[in-house]
């Protein structure tokens, strides 16, 4: 019997896997989920409950992710109590997928692998779930060789043709979307027309539908436009055949970005709003932040100031994505205390009934032995006592060291909201300025010089330390990744530009190394645009040392290109003038010398 019960486990859980996308949300009707979680009321420690906890955790992953996470780790903690392994890959197979796609990256890659290791040492054939997801990591962080990589470990495993079918197709599209970000058209097509015959032979929808968006994708990549809307129109029939809106709202973004290529504003209006909507709906950061941009890049010369209200919706995504993992990370502290709490009042019952029955088999065995078994049983309970009373004092502790923190983490994260919210500030007026300006006819090179501002930004809080307080950068790295960043922003293979960078200054104040920042991606944006148009080879020299003449800090750039009049240059742009705005601000003075190239110091 047990044997039997063991089988039907197994057959249970590689199903619900295979079938359901390896942790991807669960669609269930009110009445089932109402009757889930009243289920949950009757503390009853049992694989049941550890079942009811993962559904739960699958049915919240996109509408309320943080609860999904707190389902998926209650469930994870009693299955190992248990010793209920199927429960515990279940339930770390769920908070694995919902950790990656909220951006608790790290979270989401430490599950997944932890998650293979237990399915290698006792269930080799549930590999392939983790290998999809410790893929989905590396998809979120847009590193598409190590997710092909991962998937190719799938895709070659000797169980992979056991699985359902879903399962098996999951990893065929999986791949060819791979393919697709690696501009592999031709195997990125080879894999989607694979998924597109079989599954339709099948009645899988929703894989024809992944595959028809991941080959409308690859047709709006070769500029085959007729081509790539009929196969995203096909996608979108079959994702609404299958009942999916949440997929639906992402394809409709890829049929935006076709309907702006083809310049046909009101119907990539549309589908950009209508993806926005779905991000909003279901909480899909990354769709939100998607339909966002390419709403205010439709905008732009329609209505800048609609534009700029699209611009604020995706920073404050961003924002909130960052945000909503430091949520999570709190509430999971929350969680750990409630749970102990439980397992105090599980150790007194437990206690306490043993006492019981220890006073009732002396009671049985004799009279004679009744006062010595009482004797005994006192002393037991008062050792007991002073257990649970060292615990209790020992929890306590705890807990007031976590509240500590807490507030600690607390106060710095307002601290760092008020630097983010001051910081985006710069971004807002800078647009403002732009919006105002003639003249600026090159939407990209628009784009990729906000982009760069607000990379700018972004890799500053990206380098704070946060140990203690968040105003201090790591100048060093922040400068030497941000000059590399804006040069291979506007690198040419024709031209070959070496950036070469020297800084003696370790820390440096958050409020004085934004503007500084700023600088140095205006100062090498004009180099890469404008210095080395009349030749091939070029060198781009920055210092940033502390000059112990002046007793100021200085700003050293060098670049031997054509060269500019820094002080008396006749521009249309904004560059030069956010220079020297960003100058003042640092109360700096400058030296420039109108030698062969450009130079400039900056004193501050």
């Amino acid at each position: 019997m047990p044997n039997s019960r063991l089988k039907i486990s197994i057959l249970f859980f590689i199903t619900a896997l295979a079938t359901s996308g390896f942790g991807q949300p669960l669609s269930l009707p009110t009445k089932e989920v109402d009757r889930l979680k009243q289920n949950l009321t009757v503390f009853k420690e049992d694989t049941n409950r550890v079942v009811n906890l993962w559904r739960l955790a699958r049915y919240h992953t996109m509408t309320e992710p943080r609860q999904a996470v707190l389902y998926a780790t209650e469930a994870i903690t009693l299955a190992r109590k248990l010793n209920y392994t199927y429960g515990e890959l279940i339930s770390m197979q769920a908070l694995s997928f919902v950790s990656t796609i909220t951006g608790d990256w790290q979270n989401g890659m430490q599950t997944a692998y932890e998650g293979l290791k237990i399915s290698q040492t006792k269930y080799p054939k549930l590999e392939i779930v983790f290998y999809n997801l410790i893929a989905l990591v590396y998809e979120k962080q847009q590193d598409s060789k190590q997710r092909l990589e991962w998937l190719l470990k799938a895709y070659h495993h000797p169980e992979i043709n056991s699985l359902p079918n879903n399962g098996k197709w999951l990893i065929y599209h999986n791949i060819g979307e791979v393919y697709e970000n690696l501009n592999e058209y031709d195997s990125a097509m080879k894999y989607s027309e694979i998924i597109d015959i079989n599954c339709r032979k099948l009645n899988i929808p929703i894989e024809v539908s992944y595959a028809n968006a991941i080959m409308g994708r690859v047709e709006k990549k070769r500029k085959n436009y007729a081509e790539a809307l009929q196969y995203l129109k096909i996608a979108m029939s079959f994702s609404n055949k299958f009942g999916n809106p949440f997929l639906e709202s992402e394809q409709s973004v890829d049929l935006a970005s076709v309907f702006h290529a083809i310049h046909q504003p009101d119907s990539a209006i549309f589908y950009a709003e209508k993806a926005l909507d779905g991000g909003r709906k279901f909480k899909n950061l990354v769709l939100t932040a998607s339909a966002a941009k390419l709403l205010a890049e439709i905008y732009e010369h329609k209505n800048p100031s609609k534009a700029i209200s699209y611009l604020k919706i995706l920073n404050a995504t961003n924002d909130s994505l960052y945000t909503a993992t430091r949520i999570i990370q709190t509430q999971n502290i929350v969680n750990t205390i409630q749970q102990r709490e439980r397992d105090l009042k599980e150790a007194k019952k437990d206690y306490d009934n043993s006492i019981r029955q220890n006073a009732l088999i002396g009671f049985l065995i004799s009279l004679g032995l009744l006062t010595l078994i009482l004797i005994r049983n006192n002393r037991q309970k008062q050792k007991g006592v002073a257990i649970l009373k060292d615990k209790n004092r020992e929890i306590s502790l705890q807990k007031d060291e976590i509240e500590k923190t807490m507030e600690q983490k607390q106060m710095l994260l307002s601290e760092l909201q008020h630097r983010v919210k001051n910081n985006l500030q710069y971004v807002i007026s800078i647009l403002e300025i732009q919006k105002e300006s003639v003249n600026y006819s090159n939407i990209d090179d628009l784009i990729k010089s906000n982009q760069n501002r607000i990379h700018s930004i972004a890799l500053l809080h990206k380098k704070l330390n946060l140990t203690d307080s968040v105003n201090d950068v790591d100048l060093k790295r922040y400068i030497t990744d941000l000059s590399e960043l804006v040069k291979d922003s506007y690198d040419n293979k024709f031209k070959n530009v070496n950036l070469f960078i020297t800084c003696t200054i370790e820390t440096f104040p958050i409020s004085k190394a934004l503007p500084l920042g700023l600088i140095i991606v205006e100062l090498v944006s004009n180099s890469m645009k404008h210095a080395f148009k009349n030749q091939q080879n070029g060198i781009i020299n920055i210092e940033i040392t502390y000059d112990a003449h002046s007793k100021k800090n200085c700003l050293y750039y060098i670049d031997n290109g054509e060269g500019f009049d820094f002080v008396n240059v006749e521009t249309k742009g904004l560059g030069v003038e956010i220079m020297k705005g960003l100058i003042d601000q640092l109360n700096g003075k400058i030296e420039t010398s109108l030698k062969k190239g450009f130079e400039l110091k900056i004193y501050f």
